[in-house]
Parts: structure tokens; C-alpha cells; sequence
């Protein structure tokens, strides 16, 4: 097996708008964070283990791992390439429209398009290794994309 897989790019980016739209709000509200969080450092003392036990417990277990794909959201984000970065935090923590965004950046539409595409992507890479680094691949689905799935 190749060290790396061929990924559906536009799927891909496809899954991740999807992640950072409605399931980021679900973990940003269980964790007590709010999207301007992810432009901010994370300071990570939870332990990395994941229990298991009873109601009660599990609830914790919940809003701990609520904590831990924020801070992976926010780690992946701070860790890409400047442009990309721009425009992921200016869409998914400033709540920019996409127009506005690419005036920002001064350049057209399609052209944002594709980059937009292409920070998508990265996203993706970089957050597959921050759910590996904090021990959570487990719990959450790889937002990638790969041609061999569809």
C-alpha cells in the first residue's frame, strides 16, 4: 500500500465544509468554545485516554471529546500554510462570506474557488494528524475523500 492514497480532492473538500459547518457548532457548544477559539493557542492538559463507564461518565467522556476535535481543529488550522489559513479562519472562525473573502485576498472567484478547494484539503491532511496525535483517529471519521470509497 502507497503512503499516500490518491483522495477524491473535491469530495474531499466537499466533506470538509460539511464537517466545519454543522458538526464544528455541535463540538465548539460541548466543549464551552466559540469559533474565534480556533484562531487562538490551545492549552492541552487532558489526558489522552478514553474511559469508559457509566452514564454519567459517558457524558464527560462526550464533552472531552468535544474538547479534544476543537483543539484539533484549531491546531490543524494554525499549522497551515498562510494563505490557506487565511482562508479557512476568515470563512470558519470570522463567519466571512466567501465573496468578501476573496476581495480580502484580492483575487476572483475562481480563483478562491480553487484555493478554497486546495485549503480544504489540507485541512484535511493536517487534521487526520492532529486526531492521530491526540488519540481520538478512533472516534472521529476521516474527512477525506478516496476514489476506491464513492
Amino acid at each position: 500500500m502507497p503512503l499516500f492514497r490518491e483522495i477524491d480532492r473535491h469530495a474531499t473538500a466537499w466533506r470538509v465544509i460539511r464537517f466545519l459547518d454543522k458538526p464544528m457548532d455541535h463540538y465548539l457548544a460541548l466543549s464551552g468554545k466559540r469559533r474565534a477559539d480556533l484562531k487562538s493557542p490551545v492549552l492541552d492538559s487532558q489526558p489522552k485516554g478514553t474511559p469508559t463507564g457509566n452514564a454519567s461518565e459517558n457524558r464527560m467522556l462526550n464533552i472531552w471529546l468535544a474538547e479534544q476535535v476543537v483543539d484539533c481543529v484549531g491546531c490543524a488550522m494554525r499549522n497551515m500554510t498562510k494563505e490557506s489559513q487565511r482562508i479557512l479562519l476568515s470563512r470558519y472562525s470570522d463567519q466571512m462570506l466567501t465573496y468578501n473573502i476573496a476581495r480580502k485576498l484580492s483575487i476572483s472567484s475562481s480563483t478562491y474557488s480553487r484555493k478554497q478547494e486546495e485549503a480544504l484539503c489540507e485541512f484535511a491532511d493536517r487534521f487526520e494528524f492532529q486526531l492521530v496525535k491526540h488519540g481520538i483517529h478512533t472516534e472521529i471519521d476521516d474527512l477525506h475523500v478516496y476514489p476506491d470509497e464513492e
